[in-house]
């Protein structure tokens, strides 16, 4: 969250910010809770240093009487003091965090700035083919197709009619060789992650609440999450289930003092992850694009203030790596201020694969700059070379959904119903094409 320090000094930047991403709450709202907040501080202290100074004898009746009052008055100025405090964190917590000079202003698609966008056999398109919105859709592969949905039923790789049996809408059973594309996928990727340095992590899918909210995705995103019921966990917190493993990766350093030497931290997990999908009903209810549980390899760093935007384009370069290597077209977006994500970006880029069939773009991937906004929440804080204490800056990435099967399917199918394997992944599965009944 933003530094309350901050806020006070400079609440015309601030709230021009909040105006800029379309913030609920105001500057001067915090500012007014938090002045109500310190006064009640101030009258606290006061009550507790008159009665810390009262002589050792035992008190007379006058006495007596006056404390009885003072410490009548202290527990109602303490429980004030809990309402107010609790108000003013949530207030706070809901302040977005200030915005890159970089970030388009604007409200949704057609305000998103086209930063590339790259074609196989073609390269990259030129800059006047980029734009805004869309522009860029006019330039990439065009055929006709089937929709992902339908394509993976005839090869019996995708079932929903069971899995809606089994478990209601937005589910999906992946089944056979879609199933060893997706593990091929991500064996793609962590081998160029682990020659890259990265950590491999395997990570809880269950977290406590100071997780999702140190990460922002609580409080504004907590109507995505799911709440287990927690009567048989040993100690009965609540609990949730993860939406991206970035929650359990960047808790994994709260309250942790790394050294500037170590930085920057680079790890990885792949998990299952589970979003309730709230808003979007009615959207996308076809296929595997929008469920309700999905499969993803998360990319998540930490370090220096300086190097985060270094960081961001480093993982938007593994980004562009991965679909090269797939032969998939694509482009990178760098999203507006109204719809870059949740209230932790400072910038935020999206990856979105080409459906040529679909004549769409799917987004494929978030790639975040938070600045210190996570880390002031988690508390991870890094020791510089100097003996001096700063909070570290954290950069996430989503490196592969099983969204990106759905733009395998739409690029590599063919006319005979079947499916070519992109030849980078033939040797994990051993063969070059998934075919209708095989």
């Amino acid at each position: 969250m933003l530094d309350i320090k901050f806020v006070r000094e400079h609440p015309d930047e601030v709230q021009k910010n909040i105006d800029f991403r379309g913030g609920k709450v105001t500057a001067s709202e915090v500012l007014e809770i938090d002045k109500k907040r310190r006064d009640l501080i101030v009258e606290i202290e006061a009550i507790r240093a008159k009665r810390n100074r009262r002589p050792g004898e035992k008190p007379d009746a006058v006495e007596m009487d006056e404390l009885k009052k003072q410490r009548l008055k202290l527990k109602d100025l303490e429980a004030e003091f809990a309402v107010t405090e609790k108000t003013f964190e949530d207030k706070l917590s809901r302040l977005p965090n200030m915005s890159s000079p970089d970030m388009p202003k604007g409200r949704g698609d057609a305000d998103h700035v086209e930063l590339c966008a790259w074609i196989p056999k073609t390269g990259y398109l030129s800059k006047d083919q980029l734009g805004t919105g869309f522009h860029s859709s006019q330039f990439m592969p065009q055929k006709s197709g089937k929709h992902h949905v339908d394509l993976g039923k005839e090869l019996d790789v995708i079932d929903i009619e069971q899995s809606a049996l089994v478990s209601g809408s937005r589910f999906a059973y992946i089944k056979g060789d879609l199933v060893l594309l997706q593990y091929a996928l991500f064996d793609l990727l962590k081998k160029k992650l682990l020659t890259e340095g990265f950590i491999p992590m395997s990570v809880p899918i269950l977290v406590k609440e100071r997780a999702l909210f140190g990460t922002s995705h609580f409080p504004e995103g907590r109507d995505q999450v799911y709440q287990i019921n927690t009567e048989f966990v040993e100690d009965k917190q609540p609990l949730y289930l993860v939406g991206s493993s970035e929650p359990p990766l960047f808790a994994y350093y709260m309250d942790k003092v790394l050294e500037e030497k170590n930085l920057p931290v680079k790890m990885f997990a792949v998990s299952s992850c589970f979003r309730s999908e709230v808003g979007s009903w009615g959207k996308d209810v076809r296929g595997i694009k929008r469920v309700h549980q999905f499969d993803k390899l998360e990319m998540d760093t930490l370090t220096v203030p300086e190097k985060s935007r270094e960081m961001m384009e480093y993982l938007r370069g593994i980004n562009e790596w991965f679909m090269q290597q797939l032969q998939l077209p694509y482009r990178v977006i760098n999203k507006c201020s109204g719809d870059c994500g949740y209230s932790a970006t400072f910038l935020q880029y999206d990856w979105e694969g080409w459906l040529p069939a679909q004549k769409e773009f799917i987004e494929l991937g978030t790639d975040t700059d938070a600045s210190d906004y996570q880390a002031r929440r988690l508390n991870i804080q890094c020791k510089t070379l100097d003996g001096k204490r700063k909070l570290v800056h954290t950069v996430n990435d989503t490196g592969c959904s099983t969204r990106m099967l759905i733009a395998i399917i739409d690029n590599y199918q063919n006319t005979d119903g079947s499916v070519t394997i992109p030849e980078v992944l033939r040797t994990y599965m051993g063969k070059d094409k998934i075919l209708p009944g095989i």
